[in-house]
């Protein structure tokens, strides 16, 4: 086994943390916000542009990171990781409550269901926290049974393999108990991220943060990753062309494409992470004194960040059309609230799990 000589906080992963909140900020507006249509594919290159940068630049990047993160952090055991996945999974269902459930209730108060759902809906809808709990919970189980990195990624293999095998298999249960075997399989449209879907990116994460640890010369190695990525990514890209794959089905929310993770998918977006990652290593080259300490800041209040951005969303929702032209602008100002709040209250200094 090499010897671990990286083992201290990566500059990289925390400038690809602090991109993707405006840009998980900005697909949130255009989703909940906007007057756009997403039920159909992009029809314009603005559209694709924010479907792109929304999804393989947003959630797999994050859980990519959270995947280092097991590697890297101090808590690197079984009970740590349960009860961090714990902590998070109830957090994730306040946070419905909060946000999905508040909607619910002036919604049904006003005489007409939002969007058609249910209390349960609004409730269990399993969103990015529940997977996040869901996979500190399964790598307390690995971790407890000593499975090693190669293990980790191929448990994530096999079980996006069964997830896509049993896809609407369970679209017969009652609310409920969709909703608990949601938490690991595609049950519902209200079911984001299934942790047999996705635990793909953390896996890799784990896979990359091991071999991260043991590199000495990083330039080297974010050149190497630049080189396969960009090969793998123009060879992936064109083999789905030659089959009549339409790329735009690897990120398009249409449908829920998106959020159904098929193993050509994820390879195509796991490629993506890796330009994203060369593109991160250069930035944090440059970064240094004030500006390297707040993004730092940035990247570990994310959980934080993350739930001010729904509740601020959920306060201006009800009656709000945002335009076309200003989807950004309201996103970008929506970050640097959430943003803001996170780091200047008191409570959020201490960042959630």
């Amino acid at each position: 086994m090499r010897e671990r000589i990286n083992t201290g906080r990566q500059g990289e992963l925390d400038v690809a943390k602090a991109l993707a909140i405006p840009y998980m900020v900005i697909i949130h507006v255009y989703e909940e916000l906007s007057v756009v249509d997403y039920d159909v594919r992009p029809d314009s290159l603005f559209r694709g542009l924010l479907e792109f940068l929304g999804g393989p630049l947003a959630a797999p990047v994050f859980m990519f990171a959270m995947g280092v993160g097991m590697v890297y952090t101090r808590h690197c055991n079984p009970r740590a990781f349960a009860l961090r996945g714990l902590r998070l999974l109830l957090i994730g269902y306040l946070l419905n409550l909060a946000v999905w459930g508040s909607q619910y209730l002036l919604s049904s108060l006003q005489g007409h269901p939002w969007y058609g759902w249910s209390w349960v809906d609004s409730i269990c809808m399993v969103d990015i926290l529940q997977f996040a709990g869901m996979s500190f919970l399964l790598m307390a189980l690995l971790t407890r049974l000593k499975v090693g990195r190669y293990g980790v990624v191929a448990v994530a293999l096999l079980l996006q393999a069964l997830g896509t095998l049993l896809l609407h298999r369970f679209d017969a249960l009652p609310g409920v108990a969709r909703y608990a075997v949601g938490l690991v399989f595609y049950t519902s449209p209200n079911v984001y991220f299934p942790l047999s879907l996705w635990f793909v990116y953390p896996a890799f994460g784990v896979l990359f943060g091991e071999f991260l640890q043991t590199v000495s010369d990083k330039r080297k190695m974010y050149n190497r990753l630049a080189l396969v990525s960009a090969a793998g990514l123009v060879a992936v890209s064109l083999g789905m062309v030659l089959t009549g794959w339409n790329l735009l089905d690897n990120f398009a929310l249409a449908d829920d494409i998106y959020y159904v993770q098929r193993f050509p998918v994820s390879l195509w977006t796991l490629l993506v992470v890796g330009l994203q990652l060369f593109l991160c290593y250069r930035i944090s080259l440059g970064l240094h004194g004030w500006l390297q300490k707040k993004i730092g800041a940035v990247a570990r209040r994310l959980n934080v960040i993350y739930i001010v951005q729904w509740l601020v969303i959920a306060s201006v929702s009800i009656g709000m059309d945002v335009p076309v032209w200003a989807i950004v602008p309201v996103g970008l100002l929506i970050a640097a609230l959430s943003i803001a709040i996170s780091l200047n209250t008191r409570y959020a200094r201490r960042a959630l799990p």
